[in-house]
């Protein structure tokens, strides 16, 4: 017979909401699994029965982002502007999933993970090539990397957070455009 209460897809909702909100606030490596169950009020096998390891919360906070990449990876390959495609969608990201980049952008425990998987590096490794395009100058790498950290600042810099979506959109979309056309055409 079943045990009551809520079926076990809103369980792993909750440890998921739960454990960004603790990331975000505490890094991953500071939080632990007795953390996340503390904050749902549960006690820590509550929070095994949903995930075996902290990898596998880890996993399941940036899996919505990971399938949204491979979804921009497919639409740039079709399209017939491919780096303004990207550019835009790369934006459409990082603002949809702000909370989740504040909470891993920077955090070590994160890193270590993404290196470790190897489905996810390919992915990363995909982007980078993407944007960078084929035998890039030094120009262009500087450019690509530009571009890049001001994606992953989008949920860090508190001087980006009182900025509407909208206009967040608009401003990163010309930078990028700035950045990578500038570097286009000007390979040294």
């Amino acid at each position: 017979m079943g045990r009551p209460g809520a079926p076990r897809g809103q369980g792993r909702d909750r440890v998921v909401a739960a454990a960004l909100e603790l990331f975000s606030e505490r890094g991953v490596s500071g939080t632990s699994l007795q953390m996340i169950a503390d904050s749902l009020g549960v006690g820590k096998a509550s929070v095994y029965y949903q995930f075996k390891t902290k990898d596998d919360i880890i996993q399941a906070v940036i899996a919505p982002a990971f399938e949204q990449i491979r979804h921009i990876l497919a639409e740039t390959e079709a399209s017939p502007a491919p780096q303004e495609t990207l550019v835009a969608s790369l934006v459409d990201l990082v603002i949809a999933h702000r909370e989740v980049m504040a909470a891993l952008s920077y955090d070590p425990a994160v890193r270590r993970f993404l290196e470790s998987h190897e489905e996810a590096s390919a992915l990363i490794l995909k982007l980078g090539q993407t944007l960078l395009g084929p035998a890039p100058a030094a120009r262009r790498r500087v450019a690509t990397s530009m571009f890049g950290a001001a994606l992953s600042g989008v949920g860090v810099d508190p001087n980006l957070a009182d900025i509407d979506d909208a206009t967040l959109r608009r401003e990163l979309i010309d930078l990028g455009r700035t950045l990578l056309h500038a570097s286009a055409a000007n390979q040294i």
